[in-house]
């Protein structure tokens, strides 16, 4: 796996398999495969960004959420994840179902519309062992598609 990293603060941007190439230039970084160009990234270039090979596999990936200093993953601390609800929910339900778990920690608090949730795991697309309302705020319903944010 290789990943491209923010000069400065390690915190890396994306993640690839090994089978791409991934050229960052003075103005742009281009990702290929066979030669043929999928991607060009116009603001990450050879002055702000690094290309790091041979990384470990991170099955929770998500950009922004982890750094790597060239040689092991560490998680950013500033990283705050979000994505929606797939289902509608009561105002007592204790496992938050969202489309993609990976943006968030594996623990934490999430929001949703002025609810604030405690959780205490992930699995699979879920955000589980819920405590709704929390921080003097009201549990409460809430529809699919909504925004779930961490904070």
């Amino acid at each position: 796996m290789q990943t491209i990293v923010r000069n400065g603060t390690n915190i890396s941007l994306y993640y690839y398999a090994d089978n791409k190439t991934i050229d960052i230039g003075s103005d742009q970084t281009t990702i290929s495969v066979g030669g043929t160009p999928e991607l060009i990234i116009a603001d990450c270039n050879s002055s702000n960004a690094t290309l790091h090979t041979g990384v470990d596999a991170k099955s929770d990936y998500w950009g922004w959420k982890y750094k790597h200093d060239g040689s092991s993953w560490s998680a950013n601390a500033d990283y705050k994840g979000a994505n929606s609800l797939t289902s509608d929910i009561n105002d007592s339900v204790t496992t938050i179902p969202v489309g993609n778990s990976n943006p968030f920690t594996t623990s934490g608090t999430v929001q949703i519309g002025d609810e604030k949730i405690t959780y205490t795991g992930v699995d699979g697309t879920n955000l589980t062992g819920c405590t709704r309302g929390t921080a003097s705020t009201d549990a409460a319903s809430h529809t699919s598609g909504d925004t779930v944010t961490q904070i």
